[in-house]
């Protein structure tokens, strides 16, 4: 009669053991589960840092639901395929389009659950051959991707409470992504020209000055080059200034595709446009100037259909530690050499033949 009485207790001992460690497992994954929404909440108020923030929306929906492993799928821009931005849990492979990043590069339309939600534009649930939830996610109204959870095991598939959690999730996170792109369209616009969509004057002083400690530091030669367009004036009195703005877009178009990708093109203000050149002398950089002066005569401005315009050009150009010392000093040679440019009656590019002070 001891036997069975034994066999009892050590059965109840090892259940008493599985209770034990699955309380321990509940409470572990209650901490991991709050510092994870405590990551989410501060990943969802840095608008500024949109990976940060896509990285704990999947730990944390992750945590909430139970999900082994979980892919956030982005829209890769200009198509509608979809790449993974950020993984939970193990990368292993799956049906396509449902692994982590270093296994599937891009996921088609309907392909896997992911490519799936992302066709209907609706949450789509699966058991077999996964149990997976996935569900789209849009920013202004737009699709931006799509969340994609996993459990191993098809024991426990996704209810239509989990689908309602996590939907309440994406909701704040959407609205967080939003407010992102928002964020990121202001910081831009306060750095770039409106029209011309150029460096404006404010981001060209801080790159100015970025440079200039750079020249400090490791003693190396740089150049700024205003240039003013001469026949402004004509061209908004007589076509008016619908005239002037279309020719400014040109003209910034023109300075882009004259330029090395590692200079700076700006609007400076008005008809003027000032550019950065690093690492480069004054010959260098009179060589360069030239060679605008030249793209912009050469080949006339169509400002209205059918209607063009020749414009040329006065440039002045500087170079630093030659020309002046400090980025004020760099500036005002350059414009010294630009009015000396107008003087002589402009479409020619003049430089500082002596030390302004």
């Amino acid at each position: 009669m001891e036997t069975p009485l034994v066999d009892r207790l050590a059965q109840l001992e090892a259940r008493l053991g599985q209770l034990e460690a699955r309380v321990g497992q509940l409470e572990r994954s209650g901490t991991e589960f709050r510092r994870a929404l405590n990551r989410l909440g501060d990943a969802l108020a840095a608008t500024q840092d949109r990976p940060a923030m896509l990285s704990a929306v999947v730990e944390t929906c992750a945590l909430f639901v139970g999900a082994s492993r979980a892919v956030f799928f982005g829209v890769v821009a200009g198509t509608d395929r979809l790449r993974p931005l950020a993984t939970y849990g193990a990368a292993e492979a799956g049906a396509a389009g449902e692994v982590a990043p270093e296994v599937a590069l891009e996921v088609a339309p309907g392909e896997g659950i992911a490519g799936a939600a992302a066709a209907s534009h609706t949450v789509s649930v699966t058991v077999e051959p996964q149990n997976a939830v996935a569900l789209p996610i849009r920013s202004g109204g737009h699709p931006f991707g799509v969340l994609a959870l996993y459990r191993d095991t098809a024991d426990r598939p996704f209810t239509a409470e989990d689908v309602e959690a996590l939907e309440s999730l994406t909701r704040q996170v959407e609205t967080a992504i939003e407010n992102s792109f928002l964020f990121e369209e202001a910081e831009r616009q306060s750095l770039t020209d409106g029209l011309t969509s150029l460096w404006n004057r404010r981001q060209f002083d801080l790159r100015l000055a970025g440079e200039h400690q750079r020249g400090q530091r490791f003693g190396e030669t740089f150049s700024v080059v205003l240039l003013d367009l001469d026949q402004m004036k004509a061209v908004n009195d007589t076509m008016g200034h619908q005239a002037g703005d279309a020719l400014l877009i040109e003209m910034a178009n023109r300075l882009v595709s004259g330029v090395r990708e590692v200079d700076v093109v700006a609007r400076y203000g008005g008809d003027e446009f000032a550019l950065i050149l690093p690492s480069t002398g004054v010959d260098g950089a009179i060589w360069l100037a030239e060679k605008v002066r030249i793209s912009i005569a050469s080949e006339p401005f169509e400002l209205d259909v059918d209607h063009f315009f020749n414009i040329t050009s006065s440039i002045g150009v500087a170079t630093y530690p030659q020309h002046g010392k400090t980025p004020r000093e760099l500036v005002k040679s350059a414009d010294a050499a630009l009015y000396r440019a107008k003087a002589a009656g402009g479409n020619r590019v003049e430089s500082v033949h002596a030390d302004p002070r």
